[in-house]
C-alpha cells in the first residue's frame, strides 16, 4: 500500500536527539505550495521534498552555479557530473534553474516505500555531495562542511552497532569511495593506525 505525504513527514518528526539516523533527527520542516524544506542544525544543507506522480522526490541544491563559468570549465564540470550520474546508482546531479545551479535527487517511489528507505535515500543524498566536492576539487570551506558530515554519519553507523565490514560495505558499494578512501575515514574515528597508512581522504 502506497504511504502519504502525512505519513511521510510523520517519519520526519519524530525528534529522537539520540538517534544515529537522519529520518530521526530534529527536522524544520518548512511548508510551502509545492515543496517542503528539511533544515536541521545537525545538518549543513536543506533538504527538499516535493510529493508528484507517486514519488517523493529530494534534492540539495548546491549553490555552485554553471552558467556564469567559462565554456571549458563548464564542459569540465558536465563531463564529471555525467560520469558520477553512471557511478552511483539512486542519486543523480542535475541542473536547475536560470543559472544551471547542480542539484543533487533522490526519487523514491511512495508505493514501496519505508522509513528505514526514507533515511537511506537521506543519506546517499548527503554523501553524494562528498563524491561531487572530491571530483571537482572544490574550495577546502566547502570540503570541510562535507567531510564533517561524512565522518558523523560514520560514527552514526558505528554507535548503532554497524560491524566495519558493513561500514567498509556502505562507503564503496553506496557511496562510490575507494577502499583507502573508506578505510581512511574510519581510522579518523577508530584510530586504527593499519588504516592511516593508506594515505589522505583526498590522495
Amino acid at each position: 500500500m502506497s504511504v502519504t505525504k502525512e505519513e511521510v513527514l510523520g517519519w520526519l518528526g519524530g525528534k529522537d536527539e539520540s538517534s544515529g539516523n537522519l529520518v530521526d533527527i530534529p527536522w524544520q520542516i518548512k511548508k510551502y505550495e509545492n515543496y517542503l524544506v528539511l533544515e536541521s542544525e545537525n545538518v549543513p544543507f536543506s533538504i527538499y521534498l516535493v510529493f508528484e506522480q507517486g514519488f517523493v522526490k529530494m534534492f540539495l541544491k548546491t549553490g555552485i552555479e554553471t552558467a556564469v563559468l567559462e565554456n571549458q570549465e563548464r564542459l569540465s564540470v558536465y563531463r564529471v557530473l555525467l560520469l558520477l550520474n553512471r557511478q552511483l546508482d539512486l542519486v543523480k546531479f542535475m541542473l536547475d534553474g536560470m543559472q544551471e545551479e547542480i542539484i543533487s535527487r533522490v526519487d523514491l517511489e511512495l508505493a514501496s516505500l519505508s522509513k528505514p528507505e526514507l533515511n537511506d535515500g537521506m543519506s546517499l543524498l548527503l554523501s553524494s555531495l562528498y563524491i561531487m566536492v572530491k571530483s571537482l576539487k572544490l574550495e577546502e570551506q566547502f570540503q570541510q562542511r562535507i567531510t564533517e558530515r561524512m565522518l558523523m554519519m560514520v560514527q552514526d553507523m558505528i554507535k548503532t552497532g554497524k560491524s566495519r565490514d558493513d561500514i567498509m560495505k556502505y562507503l564503496v558499494e553506496k557511496i562510490g569511495l575507494s577502499k583507502a578512501e573508506s578505510q581512511n575515514i574510519i581510522a579518523q574515528l577508530t584510530g586504527s593506525a593499519e588504516d592511516k597508512q593508506n594515505g589522505g581522504m583526498y590522495a
